[in-house]
């Protein structure tokens, strides 16, 4: 018997592929927006039950929900810079090695 590797269903690699396409930050915060409307949720039937809402912890959710948000722009702020200064460079480098090639290619006319 010859062991072939079967082409078969593959989940996490299928999972890999979508989450590779929506991105990882993007992914947490579609994630989060469903935990917010999910909690408001909650919070909504137990108003409807009691009349009141646990407002401690309510605010202490919004809040770590917020600042979670909060964090991922932060970390997609500093990859759009950081990605902006290579571009950056790399024109740079591009400016002076055409500079490079037209003194030199006076030089070798002149």
């Amino acid at each position: 018997m010859r062991s072939r590797k079967r082409k078969g269903f593959r989940p996490l690699k299928k999972l890999k592929e979508v989450i590779g396409k929506i991105g990882t930050l993007n992914l947490i915060l579609i994630l989060v927006g469903a935990f917010f409307v999910w909690f408001n949720w909650q919070m909504l039937e137990i108003f409807r039950e009691y009349a009141s809402i646990p407002e401690s912890y309510a605010c202490a959710v919004i809040a770590a929900t917020i600042g979670e948000c909060g964090i991922c722009g932060w970390i997609r702020t500093n990859k759009d810079r950081r990605r902006e200064h290579q571009w950056e460079q790399e024109e740079k480098k591009q400016v002076e090695e055409s500079a490079k090639t037209t003194e030199s290619e006076d030089v070798g006319n002149g």
